[in-house]
């Protein structure tokens, strides 16, 4: 029996989205290692870094009305937390870093990427999982 188009499509667009998360973690931590190593100044970090910033709210918020709508409830409730951090930094306006006190806020934004790095990558093999598991299902 073949597995519906929607669903491989479904699947397909939260490896991706996963993917761009993965990517955006990965970017901030190198970012973070150059300022670190004196590679970079801390006006050129805090722009790129804050380039990918929405993108990255907007994606992961994507991907968890997607798992939602279609019944992933346990997976939805996995990102919660990341979710919930997110929009409090969102609500408080911490969002963005701030050139003038990027070396105050390093170890922790450094922490922060590093366990978000640890989350999409776990994330991204439930996910593998669950499509495995929906494959063989059918």
């Amino acid at each position: 029996m073949a597995l519906p188009a929607l669903e491989v499509g479904f699947w397909m667009s939260v490896f991706f989205g996963t993917s761009w998360l993965l990517f955006c973690m990965v970017y901030t931590l190198i970012l973070f290692s150059d300022l670190m190593a004196d590679i970079i100044n801390p006006i050129e970090l805090c722009e790129r870094v804050n380039r990918y910033r929405w993108p990255e709210y907007i994606t992961h918020l994507c991907l968890f009305l997607m798992l939602l709508v279609r019944g992933q409830y346990l997976v939805s409730l996995i990102n919660l937390p990341v979710l919930a951090h997110d929009g409090n930094q969102l609500t408080n306006n911490q969002h963005l870093l701030d050139n003038t006190t990027i070396f105050v806020q390093l170890p922790k934004e450094k922490r922060i990427a590093e366990l978000k790095l640890i989350f999409f990558l776990v994330s991204f093999f439930i996910y593998l999982i669950c499509f495995l598991t929906s494959i063989l299902k059918k």
